[in-house]
């Protein structure tokens, strides 16, 4: 009786192994076989990149998708100026970024300026997925800014996060890019926790504080960190199912 139930639960063992790798390689077939997006276009504006993916389908740079593309703005006081979404170029970075290098990104192109006395300030926002949501985990966010600040001017960036598809976003993480008279922090990142998915707003500001200061450049990149793929799941399964037919073939011949 003894010999018979332990068969039998190694028969259940076996069993459940097999169904579990079963799920696994069809989840890794499933996987390989998505379709690519199309690829985020270079030397495109942002009025362009709104009206192509401000929904959810969004376009691909390496592993990721960026999507939901809009902006708050522009606005300006005291002879400040911002530029329109027609008058931002967005450019794409795969890896090429030297500051933080292998990550993926943007780079937003367009003139945010105040004279003294002046304010100029635009809100950029997007979403950034992991394809396929499996593979990869972003963990990191950092911008680049470049411009100029003379006297008391103010240039800053400020970008907000939320892990997910979240609108409004509430921030749960933040980034910041400050040049000044007395501060020349132009690049920045956060490390936060490991998600598929994140909602992005970026607030550029320009502020002529008995100075001037100005925005050229803001660029936005992310970092990833791997986690196992389906096929290693898949190979762990596997090796634990073969593990468990052997197991089974000793246990029978040592009952013969």
């Amino acid at each position: 009786m003894t010999l018979f139930t332990s068969e039998m639960k190694m028969r259940n063992v076996v069993t459940k192994l097999a169904i579990l790798v079963a799920c696994a390689m069809a989840l890794s077939l499933f996987t390989a076989s998505a379709t690519p997006l199309p690829t985020c276009p270079n030397a495109s504006s942002l009025a362009t990149y709104i009206a192509t993916y401000g929904g959810s389908s969004g376009c691909q740079i390496g592993d990721k998708i960026f999507s939901n593309f809009s902006y708050n703005g522009p606005s300006a006081s005291g002879g400040g100026t911002a530029p329109s979404p027609s008058g931002i170029t967005v450019d794409t970075i795969n890896g090429t970024n030297s500051i933080f290098p292998g990550d993926i990104g943007l780079s937003f192109d367009g003139t945010w300026n105040a004279p003294s006395g002046a304010t100029a300030d635009g809100n950029i926002n997007f979403e950034v997925t992991v394809v396929n949501g499996a593979n990869e985990m972003i963990t990191d966010a950092g911008i680049v800014q470049s411009g100029g600040v003379t006297g008391n001017g103010l240039a800053e960036v400020t970008e907000n996060g939320c892990s997910g598809a979240v609108y409004p976003c509430t921030q749960t993480w933040g980034v910041v890019t400050v040049q000044s008279g007395q501060t020349n922090n132009f690049a920045n990142d956060q490390i936060f926790s490991p998600t598929g998915t994140i909602s992005v707003t970026k607030d550029i500001n320009v502020i002529g504080n008995n100075g001037t200061a100005s925005i050229t450049t803001v660029i936005d990149v992310f970092s990833q960190t791997a986690v196992p793929e389906p096929r290693t799941v898949s190979l762990f399964l596997g090796l634990a199912l073969f593990g468990g037919l052997a197991l089974r073939k000793k246990f029978q011949s040592a009952r013969g």
